[in-house]
């Protein structure tokens, strides 16, 4: 999955308007992204009406994915309530799911955005619209605007879905990206446009009002953080900076509740992963910094009460950016050499003189 980052700031790069307002895009990443375009084109558009295990609503309609560090219990008969462990992945079960049509809707229409924005691609926004319009708009295809059943453990909650599965469409910040990038192209027309933002403001009410979303909004993690990655593109898509202000200002609050003044990340640093989800969590971040930017706040350059701050925190993981072997605690999955390189360019970019 790519990780949303088609807006950057103003000072990596070059502008380019689009009818919305004027938006920064990073020259190299959008070439390679629209290197991916005739791939793209090829690509069978998949969507949620696709499955074939339907969750407990009954409604092909409504997404669904599976805890993935979640396993049948060997004591039980039946394998119920599964039990969690984490960092082993059960990719069978996930793979029932939704999740990777939402990772294959952001990764062919970021490419295919990114082949109109630079190259004036009319196949290819056409073939954007396409996927588009099967997930927001089509009645036969599209996906309901909630995740009651995001990441189900199997025999937990009546197989409702978990506050962790808030995550699973945080790729959307990257279609709504496209979806940006497209606004003056063929791809959808005035009402499809209008009817997709109807969708996302239907979502966002979601996020502010269910249980789920909400102690995920509570979670001191990168559960917290990345809610407030979705939140906010969201909200400023459809017309909500007030939302989205107030929740950048509030991430304020979380630096300090999540980093240490060495910089170290507790929360993050006790997983199996550590160092990995000490990363994902400044990727979260880095999200919400690049839009707070776009509101007139400054969070890549803002420092805590307690001294805690993104900077000290990339600063923390830094020497173990081209050695990540030699990360002191647990780190199962292994991670390549250069794993911060895109963040380490970002805060730079941000850096005050």
């Amino acid at each position: 999955m790519i990780i949303p980052r088609i807006l950057l700031p103003a000072s990596l790069l070059v502008s380019a308007a689009t009818a919305a307002e004027p938006y920064y895009l990073n020259q190299a990443e959008l070439a390679a992204l629209a290197a991916k375009a005739p791939a793209a084109l090829r690509a069978p558009i998949t969507t949620v009406a696709e499955k074939t295990q339907l969750p407990a609503s009954g409604d092909i309609h409504d997404y669904i994915s599976y805890a993935r560090y979640y396993w049948p219990d060997p004591t039980k008969p039946d394998g119920l309530p599964y039990v969690g462990h984490d960092g082993k992945h059960n990719r069978e079960q996930v793979a029932r799911g939704d999740r990777h049509r939402i990772d294959q809707l952001a990764d062919n229409v970021g490419a295919l955005a990114a082949a109109w924005r630079l190259h004036h691609d009319e196949a290819a926004a056409r073939r954007a619209g396409e996927w588009l319009r099967a997930w927001f708009v089509t009645p036969a295809t599209h996906m309901n605007p909630n995740l009651e059943y995001a990441q189900v453990r199997l025999g937990h909650d009546h197989n409702h879905g978990s506050p962790a599965g808030m995550l699973d469409t945080r790729a959307f910040a990257q279609v709504i990206d496209s979806l940006r990038l497209l606004e003056d192209s063929p791809a959808l027309t005035p009402a499809e446009h209008a009817a997709i933002r109807e969708w996302f403001t239907a979502y966002l009410h979601w996020f502010g009002t269910a249980k789920t979303a909400l102690e995920e909004h509570a979670a001191k993690n990168n559960h917290g953080s990345w809610y407030l990655a979705q939140v906010i593109p969201m909200a400023r898509y459809v017309g909500r900076d007030d939302l989205a202000r107030a929740l950048c200002e509030e991430d304020k609050a979380r630096i300090a509740a999540q980093i240490r003044p060495d910089g170290s990340q507790p929360e993050e640093i006790r997983r199996v992963d550590g160092l990995g989800y000490s990363r994902f969590n400044l990727e979260a971040q880095a999200v919400v910094a690049r839009h707070a930017a776009a509101l007139g706040l400054d969070l890549w350059n803002y420092t805590a009460p307690n001294g805690a701050s993104l900077r000290q925190a990339l600063d923390f993981l830094k020497p173990y950016n081209q050695a990540p072997e030699k990360w002191p605690t647990s780190q199962n999955e292994k991670l390549p050499r250069g794993f911060l390189d895109a963040l380490l360019a970002e805060a730079a970019a941000n850096a005050k003189p």
